[in-house]
């Protein structure tokens, strides 16, 4: 009984974290992004389907549904992703248990309801606290099916890993993780080859599209935008992300190793049971594959961004789990166990305040640079995006602040390349903003540096008029400038 009053409150304290103060940061341009396009009619959500390049287009079409409800608030588009972080903290439960025992499954979810990094992303109207779900019921069905070898499991496992498929296109190595698990273990489970070929026959056909839009994604067909990064580095961040998400750099450091040395452990203790069925594998492979296969992916081209393997969290956290609960009952060693818990708490409360809940912006503000704009603007004012494909953010706040309808938009060509002279620079602008003398720039610096590498578009308007007003908040730049008649 008391165990699970202690999963309970696991899930009450979870759940407070995940639900409260989700308005509390302004959207980001991923964010806006996602909610603008939802916004548009259905008929071109559904194209996202088709589109190559879309991460997660089940996670726009459910989106678009639930905006049709409750509008395009920020408490509004992010709930969905709250209520399904908080489902997967009994979820997470329900699996450790399965392969680790009680004891680790009751750590385990607590470990994911207060965990900095599932936090954030449960409260961001993106597709990845949705992932994490449906990955656990995903290895859930798994489990089950090999275990119990009913039709009904095998079908659940086909249906809810066709979902996680189209929520995100970096699922696949959860599949592959799950695959792997199965081969390295099949002298356990004999009598299941048919029904598991059966199933992942049946996975193959709602993959095809999808295989398709990563072939052309490697192959350098679409853009990205993502930095290179080492092997190493790609450890460090997500031994970072994974255990504190993002705080001063000595918690990261120690939280980092804390967290890795705890799951070295898990796995080692793990190991040592020798269960016939080997859970231990597929907990490890369920860890690592999202992060190295995601790593291996990026030599071909970058697509490095650690929230895209933010699937192999729950692994990772159960052989956490299962160091701590390792440490705890052994007599000699047990106030290790006791100082492991105390720290993980410790670490994670840090940027659960300052980060998670801070009151201060931690994601671009978008919502500040606006309401900045609507105070100063003008009649006739135009505006000028860049890079060009923030646009939507424009469109967002047109919705959400009438004061900003009804002024011309200029968005300005990638100026990395020598393409365009400043005459026809000056010519575009003239254009697009019918003459408008008053000119709001309108930047995002993190995106600027890649779109316009030397400035030009700057530059030009510091040549051909004054700068009235210049304010920066987090992550956006916003300049008023007044050109003469005859620019």
């Amino acid at each position: 009984m008391l165990h699970y009053v202690a999963l309970a409150a696991v899930i009450v304290v979870g759940a407070y974290l995940r639900l409260t103060g989700l308005g509390r940061q302004s959207l980001w341009f991923d964010e806006i992004d996602a909610v603008v396009r939802a916004h548009r009619p259905m008929d071109q959500v559904l194209r996202t389907f088709i589109r190559e390049g879309e991460n997660g287009p089940l996670y726009n079409l459910l989106l678009a549904g639930w905006v049709r409800m409750v509008g395009i608030s920020e408490v509004a588009v992010r709930f969905p992703s709250a209520v399904a972080g908080i489902l997967s903290i009994p979820l997470i439960y329900l699996l450790a248990r399965r392969l680790a025992g009680s004891t680790v499954g009751l750590l385990a979810a607590g470990l994911l309801a207060i965990s900095p990094y599932h936090v954030w992303y449960s409260q961001e109207a993106k597709m990845y606290a949705l992932v994490v779900l449906l990955a656990l019921l995903s290895t859930l069905a798994l489990v089950e099916a090999l275990e119990r070898n009913r039709a009904v499991w095998w079908v659940a496992w086909v249906v809810v890993t066709t979902l996680m498929f189209y929520t995100h296109v970096t699922s696949v190595l959860v599949f592959v993780a799950q695959v792997g698990f199965v081969i390295a273990t099949r002298s356990a489970w004999r009598g299941r080859e048919r029904a598991g070929l059966i199933a992942v026959a049946a996975l193959t056909l709602p993959y095809v599209p999808i295989a398709l839009w990563a072939a052309r994604v490697v192959g350098g067909g679409v853009a990205t935008w993502q930095a290179d990064v080492g092997f190493l580095e790609a450890l460090r961040i997500f031994s970072v992300k994974f255990a504190v998400n993002r705080a001063v750099t000595n918690i990261e450091t120690q939280a980092a190793l804390l967290f890795v040395s705890l799951a070295v452990l898990g796995t080692i203790v793990l190991f040592r049971r020798c269960q016939p069925q080997r859970w231990w594998t597929a907990l490890t492979l369920l860890a690592v594959v999202p992060v190295v296969g995601l790593y291996v992916v990026s030599l071909r081209q970058s697509v490095f961004a650690d929230r895209y393997a933010i699937v192999a969290l729950p692994g990772y956290l159960i052989l956490v789990a299962a160091g701590v609960v390792w440490l705890v009952r052994q007599k000699r060693v047990w106030p290790l166990g006791a100082l492991a818990l105390f720290l993980i708490v410790s670490f994670a409360w840090q940027p659960l305040r300052d980060v998670n809940r801070s009151e201060a912006a931690q994601k671009e503000d978008w919502r500040s640079a606006w309401a900045d704009i609507a105070q100063r603007d003008e009649p006739g004012d135009a505006f000028i995006i860049q890079p060009g494909y923030i646009i939507s953010t424009v469109e967002y706040f047109n919705e959400r602040v009438p004061e900003l309808r009804g002024h011309a938009i200029v968005t300005i060509p990638s100026l990395g390349a020598n393409s365009i002279d400043r005459e026809m620079l000056a010519a575009t602008i003239r254009e697009q903003s019918a003459g408008a003398a008053r000119l709001w720039l309108i930047q995002s610096p993190d995106h600027v540096a890649m779109d316009d590498p030397d400035g030009r578009l700057r530059s030009w308007l510091d040549g051909a008029g004054s700068v009235l007003y210049d304010h920066e908040v987090n992550g956006v730049r916003v300049m008023l400038y007044e050109l003469p008649a005859d620019y």
